[in-house]
């Protein structure tokens, strides 16, 4: 049976960028920086990405992130998408990496579960295990 390990608490300040109504709903470009935790690393990695939103007549918010977080060697690019709406923010994740040290993340699938005040966001990550 499958189950949910925790992964990472992601933790990002975010710059909104709104580009106006097109026919998906009104889009937003949200660039953001912050910071990863994990018990699989030591101290903070540095996360920057972009958020492309898409805001429906139904005020749902569809996601599309693409971000890396790391430095140096030891990259880890990651791309998400998911939902936006009252009850909070959903997302699934999967990673690509060239380097040793996150190898394992290349076949990763993770889901997070994420809650934003005012342009502060955090999400809880958690990989899929077989």
């Amino acid at each position: 049976m499958a189950s949910l390990e925790p992964l990472m608490t992601v933790n990002v300040t975010l710059q909104m960028i709104p580009l106006g109504n097109t026919p998906a709903g009104t889009r937003l470009d949200v660039p953001f920086t912050g910071t990863a935790t994990s018990d699989r690393w030591e101290g903070e990695l540095p996360v920057d990405g972009v958020d492309y939103v898409t805001v429906g007549k139904g005020g749902i918010a569809n996601l599309d992130i693409r971000a890396r977080m790391g430095e140096g060697e030891d990259v880890v690019s990651y791309a998400a998408s998911g939902r936006m709406g009252p009850e909070g923010i959903l997302e699934a994740f999967t990673f690509q990496t060239a380097s040793e040290k996150f190898a394992d993340l290349n076949t990763a699938v993770a889901v997070a579960v994420g809650t934003q005040e005012k342009n502060k966001l955090t999400l809880e990550v958690f990989e899929l295990k077989r």
